[in-house]
């Protein structure tokens, strides 16, 4: 254990002592409030999110003029592109759940994002939970560590 001398002058100021006391801890402990976290914001590729959101558009429409062209009635020529849309959003969500969490990074203020207590942050716990749980599990590890959140708690904890 280290010894630390303190002066009269820092006897005097109880913030002094608590800070030179705790220096070294808290500033290596993400649940103190003078960790010093690095925040990481990612970039969006915009012509990928266009791509992604035009292409399965393009493809419902397409679909509904083919299927109207080889006379379906209109109420399947419609359903059907409607169901393949669903089916894509429940393929790709674990994708597009990463991305809404990729734009908090990018968007979300330093005031808020610097207030998490653990490391890594609450929302690059949940994409590496994401990418190592799949969609369900990870989802799950998410908001229980998401409801850990608070003054009290905090520390390093990985998925």
């Amino acid at each position: 254990m280290e010894r630390i001398e303190f002066n009269e002058e820092e006897f005097k100021n109880k913030n002094e002592i608590g800070i030179k006391l705790f220096e070294d801890v808290s500033k290596n402990d993400p649940s103190s409030i003078y960790y010093e976290r690095n925040l990481e914001r990612p970039e969006i590729n915009w012509i990928a999110v266009f791509l992604h959101i035009v292409i399965p558009i393009a493809i419902c429409i397409l679909t509904s003029i083919l299927l109207l062209h080889i006379n379906f009635t209109l109420f399947f020529s419609l359903i059907i592109p409607c169901l393949i849309s669903i089916g894509y959003i429940i393929i790709r969500l674990k994708d597009i759940i990463i991305f809404l969490i990729h734009l908090y990074q990018h968007f979300a203020p330093d005031s808020i994002r610097m207030k998490c207590r653990f490391e890594p942050s609450c929302s690059q716990y949940a994409i590496l939970a994401l990418k190592k749980y799949g969609l369900v599990k990870g989802l799950q590890k998410s908001i229980n560590r998401a409801r850990q959140c608070n003054i009290n708690n905090g520390g390093y904890d990985y998925p």
